[in-house]
């Protein structure tokens, strides 16, 4: 390793050599005091492009620069940080595993791929603390309610939980609605109770802390419930569903209509991503009452939803 011609505040010095590579790389950008934009345009000066929210993600702890690229950028950053050569690069370590199904128990979507595009949501689950809430989803059942407006006014949601860590102690939920500035308020929560807050209300996005009643120990499980809830109606919604980080086991969707606005069609779709489009695994039939639901066991990683059309 060279050294570099000035030297680093203790701090600094200490997470690069302690690592992990997050702590290090945060711990460089906040001594420099450059912004990640700033750092994102001086990169592409020099050939590199890094979007804010992967620069984001790396200093997070979310994702690692594994790529050929990537590593590429890496040694530009220790260059435009003044750190020592290889300081950065000598902790990202060897390349992970890949494939969707290298082992059932190890087949996880990144937060980065399932929310692709979002680029405000590692700040706001930053505000929170530590990423990841330690939590598998073994089962989770929503019921969705739309307005005459055929807008979207509530959803009860249950959730069951096992804790993949010691000393798990709340859930987080991501959020995302259909009208900027228009978002639901959770309440009306059981086995837990709403902690922080963060939202971003041009997306809008919403992440909301569930804090649970007891603290779970590694392999126990609970269950809780709660209700999203809009205090006024906006435009047509055209789906809803949820997103599972990991395999599951089983998902239940329900969708009640008003008789007001009823669909002409709904199909039952999955992605990888949020922003990807969703292939029609099967139509879906609604009832007289204007009821649609789908039952899927075994839910791989990704996103599960229903999506309708309108007359």
């Amino acid at each position: 390793m060279v050294p570099s011609s000035r030297q680093l505040p203790p701090v600094l010095a200490d997470a690069l050599r302690k690592g992990p590579f997050d702590a290090a790389l945060d711990s460089a950008i906040q001594v420099s005091g450059l912004s990640l934009d700033r750092i994102r345009h001086r990169l592409a000066l020099r050939g590199v492009d890094v979007s804010v929210t992967t620069l984001s993600y790396w200093r997070r702890g979310r994702s690692r620069p594994e790529r050929p690229r990537s590593r590429q950028a890496v040694r530009l950053l220790e260059e435009l940080l003044e750190l020592p050569t290889d300081s950065l690069v000598s902790l990202i370590g060897p390349r992970r595993p890949r494939g969707r199904w290298t082992g059932r128990d190890r087949a996880v979507l990144e937060t980065e791929h399932l929310w692709h595009g979002y680029e405000s949501l590692p700040d706001l689950l930053g505000d929170l603390g530590p990423t990841g809430d330690g939590l598998t989803r073994l089962a989770a059942h929503d019921r969705f309610e739309l307005d005459a407006d055929g807008a979207e006014a509530s959803c009860r949601t249950t959730l069951v939980l096992r804790a993949e860590r010691d000393r798990v102690d709340r859930c987080v939920i991501i959020t995302r609605g259909d009208d900027p500035g228009r978002l639901p308020a959770v309440d009306d929560v059981r086995n837990a109770r709403r902690g922080r807050v963060r939202t971003d209300l041009d997306v809008p996005l919403v992440v909301t802390e569930l804090l649970l009643d007891r603290i779970l120990s590694l392999g126990e499980t609970a269950v809780i419930d709660y209700s999203l809830r809009y205090a006024s109606s906006g435009t047509r919604s055209h789906e809803c569903g949820r997103a599972f980080r990991a395999a599951a086991s089983l998902y239940t969707l329900e969708v009640s209509f008003s008789p007001a606005a009823v669909p002409v069609r709904c199909h039952h779709g999955s992605g990888v991503s949020a922003s990807h489009r969703l292939a029609d695994l099967k139509p879906v039939w609604i009832s007289n009452s204007g009821h649609a639901h789908v039952v899927v066991q075994d839910p791989a990683p990704g996103f599960q939803w229903m999506r309708w059309e309108w007359a």
